[in-house]
C-alpha cells in the first residue's frame, strides 16, 4: 500500500508529525543540560521527576476526556496551550532576563498538555484508518518522527546555547502553525457515545472505573507490559550504557585497528546515537519493502530477537567496532517491529475507548523511560556482567510476551468483552 492512496488527514498528520518532532527535540534533549548548569543535578532530578508526572496525569486526562468530547477538541486545546508554554518559555529566556523556575514551569504545562494531546493522536490515526493500512502508515509515522529527531536534534546543537530566546520563539512559531492547519484542515474522527447508566456517575469516579476495567483487558495489559520492557532496554543507551561507556573508555582509543580515529565513551555513544538515527531514516521505507510479505508474527518475533540481542552486546563490550556492529544489528530490528507492535495495538484496542487505551500505553511508555534511571542507581552496587544479564532477560521476557500475545490471530473478541 502506498502513502498516495491513504486519507488526506493521515498525510497532513504526518506532515505535522514531523514539524511538531523537529520543533520540540531541538529543545528537549538540552534540557537536562540547561537546568543543571543553572540548579544543579540534585534540583534537575526532581525537576525531571515533576515533568514526567505532568506528562503522565496529561495522558490520562487527555485520554479519557477524549473519548467523552471527541479528537479535535482536545488536540486544538492541547497544542494552544504548548504554544503558550514556548511562548512563556521564551519570554523566561529573552535578553530581558534569565528565569529558570519559570522556564521549568512552562515545561510542566507543555509537558502536561503534549500528554493529554498523545493518546488523542493515536487514537485518531487509528479512527480513520483501515487495518490494512496501518502497517503502512506506522511505518511511515517511525520514519518521519526519526527524521524529525534528526533534524531537531541538529538545529538544537547549534542554536540550544547560544540563540535560546530565538529558538524557543521559533518552536513556539512551529506549534502555532500546527494549530492552525489542525483547526482548517483536519476534521472530527470521533463522536462519542455515553452510556446512560454513567451519566448520574461523578466524573472523577467514572474515569477511576474506566481504567481499572482497562486493567483487566488481559491482552492489553500484556501488550503494554512488554512493550514497556522494550522502552526500558532501549532507554539504557543514554542512560546507564551511555554512564559506562564514558567511565570505562574515559581514554581516546582506536575506532578500528585500520580506522586511525580514536575516540572515547562519550565520542562512542553520540556516534552509535548517530548510527541509529541515519540508518533508521535511510532505510525504514527499504525494509518495509523487503518484508511487506512476511508474516506479522514472524517479523515481530525476528525484528525482537535482533532488538535485544544488539542491546545485549551493548550492555557489555567496549570494543568500539563491535558496539557499532550491534547497533546495526538494533537498528534492523527495531525497523522490523515498531510498525507491527503498532499495528498489534490497533487491533487490540476498542473502538469506544481508544484514546482512553492509549493514554494507559503512553503511561506505560513513561514508565519504561522511567526504569532506565534504576539501572544508573543499582550500576553502583552491580557488576556490569550482572547489568547485562538483566537486559537480556527483560528482553527474553519481552519476546516470551509476545510470542504468547500473538499465537491468534483474532483480537476481537477480548475488546468487545471490556467495555467501559
Amino acid at each position: 500500500m502506498s502513502l498516495k492512496s491513504l486519507n488526506s488527514t493521515i498525510k497532513i498528520r504526518l506532515i505535522l508529525l514531523f514539524i511538531s518532532t523537529m520543533a520540540t527535540m531541538s529543545v528537549l534533549p538540552y534540557l537536562i543540560i540547561y537546568f543543571s548548569g543553572q540548579k544543579g543535578p540534585v534540583i534537575t532530578g526532581l525537576l525531571f521527576l515533576v515533568v514526567m508526572l505532568a506528562n503522565v496525569t496529561g495522558s490520562v486526562l487527555g485520554g479519557y476526556v477524549s473519548d467523552r468530547s471527541g479528537r479535535k477538541k482536545i488536540i486544538l486545546i492541547s497544542e494552544f496551550i504548548v504554544f503558550l508554554g514556548f511562548l512563556g518559555a521564551a519570554l523566561a529566556n529573552s535578553p530581558w532576563g534569565i528565569y529558570p523556575y519559570l522556564t521549568f514551569l512552562c515545561f510542566v504545562i507543555i509537558q502536561f498538555s503534549t500528554g493529554a494531546g498523545t493518546p488523542v493522536y493515536q487514537a485518531l490515526i487509528i479512527d480513520i484508518s483501515t487495518p490494512d493500512e496501518r502497517k503502512t502508515i506506522y511505518t511511515y509515522s517511525y520514519w518521519v518522527r526519526n527524521a524529525g529527531i534528526a533534524f531537531g536534534s541538529m538545529i538544537g546543537a547549534f542554536m540550544f546555547f547560544s540563540h535560546l530566546f530565538n529558538l524557543f520563539l521559533a518552536v513556539a512559531a512551529a506549534t502555532l502553525f500546527v494549530f492552525i492547519i489542525t483547526l482548517f484542515f483536519i476534521k472530527e474522527t470521533f463522536t462519542p457515545v455515553i452510556e446512560t447508566s454513567m451519566q448520574n456517575t461523578r466524573s472523577t469516579t467514572r474515569m477511576f472505573q474506566a481504567y481499572f476495567k482497562i486493567l483487566t483487558h488481559r491482552f492489553f495489559t500484556i501488550f503494554s507490559l512488554a512493550s514497556l520492557l522494550i522502552v526500558s532496554v532501549e532507554e539504557q543507551l543514554t542512560n546507564y550504557i551511555g554512564v559506562r561507556l564514558a567511565n570505562e573508555i574515559n581514554e581516546p582509543v582506536p575506532l578500528a585497528s585500520f580506522f586511525p580515529l580514536h575516540i572515547d565513551g562519550v565520542n562512542l555513544l553520540g556516534i552509535l546515537k548517530a548510527e541509529n538515527t541515519i540508518i533508521v531514516v535511510s532505510f525504514t521505507i527499504l525494509v518495509a519493502y523487503l518484508i511487506r510479505n512476511w508474516n506479522d508474527r514472524y517479523s515481530l518475533m525476528i525484528g525482537l530477537l535482533l532488538f535485544f540481542s544488539g542491546f545485549t552486546v551493548i550492555s557489555i563490550s567496549t570494543t568500539p567496532i563491535i558496539l557499532i556492529i550491534a547497533m546495526l544489528i538494533v537498528s534492523i530490528g527495531e525497523m522490523m517491529h515498531i510498525p507491527v507492535t503498532q499495528t498489534l495495538l490497533s487491533k487490540i484496542v476498542p473502538d469506544h475507548a481508544r484514546s482512553t487505551y492509549m493514554a494507559v500505553y503512553a503511561v506505560a511508555v513513561l514508565l519504561g523511560v522511567s526504569t532506565a534511571g534504576v539501572f544508573i542507581i543499582i550500576s553502583s552496587w552491580l557488576p556490569p556482567v550482572i547489568l547485562t544479564f538483566i537486559i537480556g532477560s527483560m528482553g527474553v521476557v519481552s519476546m516470551i510476551l509476545f510470542f504468547n500475545l500473538t499465537r491468534t490471530e483474532n483480537f476481537e473478541e477480548p475488546q468487545r468483552s471490556h467495555a467501559l
